[in-house]
C-alpha cells in the first residue's frame, strides 16, 4: 500500500485521512470522535465530496503512531512534502461551465462527469501557475527547468485520490493535454463520445421497438419485451404496426456488419425505465387517472381569498354500505376560500334529480343565511352537461362557469374537500371509514372474509338509508363549525365564520325567480276570481290586480315554480306564462270571520285583503268602459241619376250687351228636370 495516498502534506502540515485510520483499524470512531471532542486529535479540514477528513499526524497519540509505523513504515521519513496542492484552487469558470453544458441531445452532463472535468480545468490551471513562474517557484516542487514536467506529472499522479481527475500521468500525454486545453478551453476537457448516437448498441428505432411492445394491452414486463424482442430478432415471430398494417423490417435493426442487434435485459429493463420513455408508454397502457395522477404535470394554484368568489360540486359514494350492499350517493357543493360544504343531497341512485336537488339545497342554505351567489361554480361534464346551455352557460345565472376536464380528480377543487371531509371528520365520528388498499394502514378498515362457496363475501356492517343520511349530515355540520385550516389567513375563524364574514364585495344577489325556472318545482294551475291560485293544497295570491292584464287573451293558465325548504313548505311563487315572468306570489292568509276571536294576525289579514278588493275596484272603476247607445237610422229615398245637360256660356269678351235674369234662369232649369 502506497502510504503517501492516506498520509501527505496539506497545507505543509503532515496530515492523515480519519477514514483510512478508521478503515485500518488504527483508531475506532469512538476514540477518534472522542479525541477530537477533547482536543486532544486536531482536525485539520473536515470531510466533504471528493475530500476525506484530515487530523494532524502529529497530534495523533504515540500508541496509534506505533502501529502506523509497525505496518507501514515511519512516514516522517517516507512522506516528503509536496506544495503542488496548495497551487490548486477550485475554477468556478469552469464549475458554471460545465453546469450550463448541455449534449446534443438536450441532456445535461452527469454529476461525476462535472466533478471530474471541472478537478481537470482546476489542476491544469494550477500547472499554467507553475510552468510560467520563476524558476524559483519550480524548484518547491524540487524540480529544474529541465525536469519539471516529470515533477508535475508525478504530483499529478499522487494527488489522484484526493481529486478525482482523469489527467494522464504520462508526462508527454499531459503535457499535450495542457496544450490541448490552452488553445480550446473548456471544451478539450468533454469526451467526444457524449451524445454520439452513432456509439449506441440500442438507436433510437430499437428504443422506440421496446416501447412499443411494452404499450401492448397485455402490459407486458420489461423481461417480456426483452424475450420478444430476442424472437423478433431471431424470425420466431413477426411485429405487426396496427396503425399502417405493415410488418416491421427486422433488417433495420441490424449493425453496419449486417448482424443483428441483440441486447441484455438489462438493456431494455433500463430504457423503459427512462422517465420519458415509462410516461410514454404509460399514456398509452394506464387509466387517464392514474396517468394524470402520476405522470402529467399539474397547475400550481392557491385558493381564493373570499367567500363566494368560487363554488366546487362534486358527487360520490359514501363509504359505508346500505342493507343490500349498495352505497348512498350524495353529492356536494363547496365553498372553496371558507372551505365549507353549502349544499348537499342523497339518493340511491346517480341522476339528474340527486344534481339538482343539491343545488336547490345549496340555494336554501344561502338565502337561509343571507349569503348573495356564488360569482362562480366549478363542475364536470357528466349530468350537468345537458345544462350548458341554460342553467350553467355563463352569465345566465352564474357569472363564471368553469368545466373541469373528465378524469381529472385533482382540478376539482371539491375532490380535495372530499378526502379532507372523510379523513378528517368521516374517520373521527364514524366506524369503518377507509379504503382497503390504502397504503396508510390507520386509513384501511378492518374487513372479515367469510369462507363461503362464492369465496368472496365480506363480513361488512350495514345501516339504512336514513341513518347514513343523519350520519352524514352531523359530520358536515362538525365539519363547517370546526377551525379554518388556514389559521394564518383565517386566525381563530371557523369555516362558517369565513363564508358569512368574508364575502366577496361584488357578490350579486340572487334572481329567486330566474333560479326557481331552471331548479324549482313546477305545477300547472289557474287564476281564479282575478286573484287566487292554488298549489299544493295551499291559496297563494297576485301581488296587484293589474297582473291580470298581462296575461295571455283568453288563459287564465300559468306555471307555478317554487323552491319548497327543507320540510317541503312552500313561501312563494313565482308566476311564468309562455316561459314569461309574470310575478311573484306570496301565501293568501285567511282570518277568522268572527270578530270576537280574531287576533292581531287576524285584523291584518282583513285589512290586506280589502286592500286588494280596493285595488282591484279601483283598477275596474278606472277602466270602466263608457256609456253608449246604438241609434237605428230611418230609411231614406234615394235620388234620381239624371244626365247633366251642358250649356253654353256667353263669351266674355263678346261685343253685345247680355242682361242677366235670375227668374228666367231659375225657370229653365225647372223645365231641364
Amino acid at each position: 500500500m502506497e502510504l503517501s495516498n492516506h498520509i501527505y502534506f496539506y497545507h505543509n502540515t503532515l496530515c492523515a485521512e480519519a477514514g483510512w485510520l478508521q478503515e485500518e483499524g488504527i483508531i475506532t470512531l469512538t476514540n477518534y470522535t472522542s479525541l477530537v471532542k477533547r482536543g486532544w486529535l486536531i482536525r485539520i479540514r473536515r470531510a466533504a465530496p471528493n475530500s476525506p477528513a484530515l487530523v494532524d499526524y502529529n497530534s495523533i497519540p504515540d500508541r496509534f503512531k506505533e502501529i502506523i509505523k509497525e505496518r507501514y513504515g515511519d512516514p516522517t521519513e517516507s512522506v516528503k512534502p509536496s506544495q503542488f496542492k496548495d497551487y490548486i484552487t477550485l475554477d468556478a469558470e469552469a464549475s458554471t461551465y460545465y453546469s450550463r453544458y448541455r449534449l446534443p441531445d438536450g441532456r445535461a452532463l452527469p454529476p461525476e462527469t462535472q466533478t471530474e472535468y471541472i478537478n481537470n480545468a482546476s489542476i491544469l490551471n494550477s500547472i499554467h501557475t507553475l510552468v510560467t513562474r520563476r524558476t524559483t517557484k519550480r524548484r518547491s516542487l524540487g524540480a529544474s527547468k529541465v525536469n519539471i514536467w516529470d515533477a508535475i506529472a508525478e504530483q499529478v499522479e499522487i494527488i489522484r485520490s484526493d481529486y478525482k481527475h482523469t489527467l494522464p500521468g504520462n508526462t508527454r500525454r499531459l503535457r499535450d493535454k495542457y496544450k490541448q486545453y490552452k488553445t480550446d478551453g473548456y471544451d478539450s476537457l468533454i469526451h467526444k463520445g457524449f451524445g454520439n448516437d452513432n456509439r449506441r448498441l440500442v438507436n433510437e428505432q430499437i428504443e422506440a421497438l421496446f416501447m412499443a411492445i411494452a404499450a401492448m394491452p397485455n402490459k407486458p414486463f420489461s423481461s417480456t419485451v426483452y424475450d420478444e424482442y430476442i424472437k423478433f430478432m431471431t424470425g420466431q415471430i413477426d411485429i405487426v404496426d396496427l396503425n399502417t398494417g405493415e410488418l416491421f423490417n427486422r433488417e433495420n435493426f441490424y449493425d453496419e456488419n449486417n448482424n443483428p442487434i441483440l441486447v441484455s435485459e438489462s438493456t431494455v429493463w433500463n430504457y423503459l425505465s427512462n422517465p420519458k420513455n415509462k410516461a410514454a408508454v404509460s399514456k398509452v397502457r394506464s387509466s387517464s387517472l392514474e396517468y394524470n395522477s402520476t405522470h402529467r404535470p399539474h397547475h400550481l394554484r392557491h385558493a381564493p381569498y373570499y367567500s363566494m368568489s368560487k363554488v366546487s360540486l362534486d358527487d360520490r359514494d359514501l363509504p359505508r354500505k346500505l342493507k343490500d350492499g349498495t352505497r348512498v350517493k350524495a353529492y356536494y357543493a363547496y365553498d372553496v376560500a371558507s372551505r365549507t360544504c353549502i349544499g348537499v343531497a342523497y339518493n340511491r341512485y346517480k341522476t339528474t334529480e340527486l344534481f339538482i336537488d343539491c343545488l336547490r339545497n345549496m340555494f336554501r342554505f344561502l338565502n337561509n343565511n343571507g349569503i348573495g351567489l356564488p360569482m362562480e361554480v366549478e363542475v364536470e361534464h357528466h349530468i350537468v352537461n345537458q345544462f350548458k346551455d341554460d342553467l350553467f352557460k355563463a352569465d345566465v345565472v352564474f357569472p363564471f362557469v368553469r368545466w373541469c376536464n373528465p378524469g381529472n380528480s385533482q382540478e376539482k377543487r371539491a375532490e380535495h374537500l372530499n378526502r379532507e371531509k372523510k379523513y378528517g371528520f368521516e374517520k373521527r365520528y364514524q366506524d369503518g371509514i377507509g379504503r382497503f388498499y390504502s397504503k396508510l394502514e390507520a386509513n384501511r378498515p378492518k374487513v372479515d372474509k367469510i369462507s363461503d362457496a362464492s369465496n368472496d363475501n365480506y363480513n361488512d356492517k350495514t345501516y339504512s338509508f336514513d341513518q347514513l343520511v343523519a350520519d352524514d349530515l352531523e359530520v358536515i355540520r362538525n365539519f363547517n363549525f370546526s377551525q379554518h385550516p388556514d389559521r394564518e389567513l383565517y386566525p381563530g375563524m371557523s369555516r362558517m365564520e369565513v363564508l358569512i364574514n368574508n364575502q366577496n364585495p361584488d357578490v350579486r344577489e340572487i334572481n329567486q325567480a330566474q333560479l326557481a325556472f331552471f331548479i324549482g318545482e313546477k305545477t300547472s294551475t289557474s287564476i281564479r276570481r282575478s286573484k287566487f291560485m292554488k298549489v299544493q293544497y295551499a291559496w297563494y295570491k297576485l301581488p296587484s290586480p293589474e297582473l291580470i292584464g298581462k296575461l295571455a287573451p283568453n288563459n287564465l293558465t300559468v306555471d307555478a315554480y317554487y323552491i319548497p325548504d327543507d320540510d317541503g313548505t312552500i313561501d312563494k311563487l313565482y308566476i311564468y306564462q309562455n316561459n314569461n315572468f309574470i310575478c311573484e306570489a306570496e301565501k293568501e292568509v285567511s282570518y277568522n270571520e268572527a270578530t270576537a276571536e280574531q287576533t292581531e294576525t287576524d285584523r291584518n289579514a282583513f285589512t290586506e285583503q280589502s286592500k286588494y278588493v280596493a285595488s282591484y275596484d279601483k283598477m275596474i272603476k278606472d277602466h270602466k268602459p263608457k256609456k253608449v247607445a246604438i241609434i237605428e237610422r230611418t230609411e231614406i229615398e234615394t235620388p234620381e241619376v239624371v244626365d247633366v245637360i251642358e250649356t253654353e256660356l256667353p263669351d266674355s269678351n263678346s261685343d253685345f250687351d247680355f242682361d242677366y235674369d235670375a227668374d228666367y234662369y231659375a225657370q229653365l232649369g225647372r223645365e231641364t228636370l
